[in-house]
């Protein structure tokens, strides 16, 4: 064996089962450190026990906790420590500082882990990337903000992703309102949150991501969401369909984000919006991680650069590995949403949407029994489709062919719905 990498958590998207399966394949031990094996999915469960990967319970918000249980798994053997998973993209970067790991710089990464320090960092070198905003401790302090920086404006906690708990306010009531909610919610799933509620602008115009690695872009994902005032993403695209100029743009807007939180090690997803009226791209967020929602997989599909492989080889300390062909010039995945809420009672059409022209993925997230409450987040989705094609509209065309096949049962359920 080459030697033992241990994963910190793992998030729903299937990052985690890539990285694992991919350093399987150099001939790894993994393991995935877990603060609860219980509380895993059971597709997660299923897909680490068919790679070999051992999941080990501890306390994965505590560096010094992490650093104990790696040596205790992997002893002599622990080549690389490491996260896919946002929340404790922080916690693997201190405990690898701490045992001389290859990794991002942990304070880089806490900059990133943070709205608030986030657009802070990026104040002090490059304050043209953000949009007006203000990190506030209280109802009364959000309301006064959106006063001054204008309706409409975006509430979000300063530490979570997904979209959980972000919402466009149109009106003041509205805004102490969503704020009162942040601040009302001590934890999720598990992870304990800072009482801070981020206010910005509303920035209307196109959003993307720029995936990127040490500090560079590879290149741009064009987002699709549901609709306002919530955030969901429904769909990905790329290579996103922009013009030579406006690529520069946003490919600028993420490397020069990158720059002012100091993040130049590893994979990071830079989410930037390009304004409607023309005006200069802003910044949304700087995720020191692989992009979620199978993000990297199109980025694989279309130019045949694996982000995930770049990221587990620079944990390992091994030289980046050279693009494979690409399958096709563009891919996309598409999202099925749960209804507002319901207990899933059967699932059809999953042979079908895979049978479907150019699909490459098609994964059902939720088993039969599992009851759902929708909070205007990207935990409504129940289902994805990865598709690809000639272009980037093309790829999405058949990835929603495919999921249109997808045939879920709900049951009526009691209960109050989770939107804020």
């Amino acid at each position: 064996m080459a030697g033992h990498v241990v994963m910190v958590e793992s998030p729903r998207t299937g990052a985690g089962q890539d990285a694992a399966r991919l350093l399987a394949s150099w001939g790894y031990r993994t393991t995935v450190l877990v603060d609860r094996v219980a509380k895993l999915d059971g597709f997660l469960l299923d897909d680490y026990a068919a790679i070999g990967t051992a999941l080990v319970e501890a306390d994965t918000s505590d560096p010094d906790a992490v650093v104990a249980a790696a040596r205790h798994v992997a002893g002599g053997d622990l080549v690389g420590l490491t996260s896919v998973y946002e929340y404790f993209t922080w916690t693997a970067a201190r405990a690898a500082e701490q045992l001389g790991l290859p990794g991002p710089a942990s304070d880089a990464v806490a900059a990133c882990r943070s709205k608030g320090s986030m657009r802070a960092a990026v104040a002090r070198t490059a304050p043209h990337l953000n949009p007006r905003h203000a990190v506030v401790a209280d109802a009364d302090a959000a309301v006064a903000a959106a006063q001054r920086i204008g309706l409409p404006v975006v509430l979000k906690p300063v530490d979570l992703t997904g979209s959980v708990l972000v919402r466009r306010c149109d009106d003041f009531a509205t805004v102490r309102r969503v704020a009162e909610r942040i601040r009302g919610t001590a934890t999720y799933l598990g992870v304990r949150l800072a009482q801070h509620v981020v206010v910005e602008e509303y920035l209307d115009g196109p959003e993307y991501s720029v995936e990127t690695f040490a500090g560079r872009a590879v290149g741009v994902t064009s987002k699709s969401s549901g609709p306002l005032p919530y955030f969901v993403e429904l769909a990905h695209r790329f290579p996103a369909p922009l013009d030579e100029a406006a690529e520069r743009r946003v490919r600028s807007t993420a490397e020069d984000a990158l720059a002012a939180v100091g993040l130049t090690w590893g994979p990071a997803h830079v989410e930037v919006k390009l304004a409607a009226d023309g005006g200069p791209p802003r910044l949304v967020e700087v995720n020191a991680r692989v992009g979620g929602d199978r993000v990297p997989e199109l980025v694989r599909l279309a130019t045949g650069i694996d982000l995930t492989a770049l990221h587990m080889a620079a944990a390992v300390g091994l030289p980046a590995p050279k693009p494979t062909a690409a399958r096709a010039p563009a891919a996309a995945v598409r999202f099925v949403e749960m209804p507002d809420k319901g207990r899933l009672e059967g699932v059809s059409g999953v042979a079908e949407a895979a049978a479907a022209p150019n699909v490459h993925e098609v994964h059902v997230k939720n088993v039969v029994g599992d009851v759902c409450f929708s909070h205007g987040s990207n935990r409504d989705r129940v289902a994805h489709v990865i598709a690809t094609g000639r272009d980037a509209d093309d790829a999405l065309r058949h990835a929603e062919r495919a999921a249109a096949a997808l045939e879920f049962r709900w049951a009526d359920v009691a209960g109050e719905l989770e939107y804020v």
